[in-house]
């Protein structure tokens, strides 16, 4: 991909133009289709991805052994960069393709001479890691602090705002994401679209009382 091209991502239009050819020099296109595991947790991370296209979804094994969804990424976020920080270089999470996808890699030797030699990459790097830690650690309060009815509510707000993830969420992955089980995900979906605050379509969830849907999110009581 041309250096020009990176600068239609959200994520490389901060780039400088010659942090944008050195990555056009050295990154590389790869195909991968809908269900290839990119990345397994537990093996040793050799580069970090930026997704061109489709949508990737991140999780990782609890001690119980269930599964917790962190997050699905869609075109212009970057894959895999905690694990490339981190000093044993251990994947720190599973990513699945969800669907047929194109990523841009970035082996990691390459990633470390960015880091060393091209400021503004690590200062996007740093900034999106930030936005990510602050949309975990919101997902780790809510687990803690409210019920699994305004957990879902929020869970469908936030997904409103992120149409290029929004699609195609089953309640299995619903489920793991808010801390729950998929039983009591399509009971409350029922509950939320029998009271015309949302409408489903097939796997797609429109809002159609977002007001209504906030108050839900922000009731904490049992």
């Amino acid at each position: 991909m041309d250096s020009q091209s990176l600068k239609d991502f959200e994520f490389f239009s901060s780039l400088k133009p010659e942090t944008l050819n050195a990555l056009a020099r050295r990154a590389f296109q790869r195909e991968i289709t809908a269900g290839y595991n990119l990345v397994i947790e537990g093996l040793a991370a050799e580069a970090c991805y930026f997704v061109l296209s489709g949508q990737l979804r991140v999780s990782r094994m609890n001690r119980d052994g269930r599964i917790q969804i962190l997050a699905r990424l869609g075109a212009g976020e970057p894959v895999n960069v905690i694990s490339l920080l981190k000093e044993d270089r251990i994947n720190h999470a599973s990513v699945e393709s969800l669907t047929d996808s194109t990523v841009l890699v970035l082996l990691a030797n390459d990633f470390d001479e960015f880091l060393s030699h091209y400021p503004d990459f690590s200062t996007a790097l740093l900034k999106n890691l930030a936005k990510r830690m602050a949309k975990t650690t919101s997902l780790a309060a809510n687990l803690s602090l409210y019920t699994v009815r305004s957990r879902l509510a929020q869970f469908l707000i936030d997904l409103a705002e992120r149409p290029q993830s929004a699609g195609g969420w089953t309640q299995d992955e619903i489920a793991a994401h808010i801390g729950t089980v998929r039983d009591v995900v399509g009971r409350l979906l029922r509950e939320f679209e029998s009271q015309g605050l949302i409408k489903r379509d097939r796997q797609n969830i429109i809002l159609l009382d977002r007001k209504a849907l906030m108050n839900e999110a922000q009731n904490d009581d049992e």
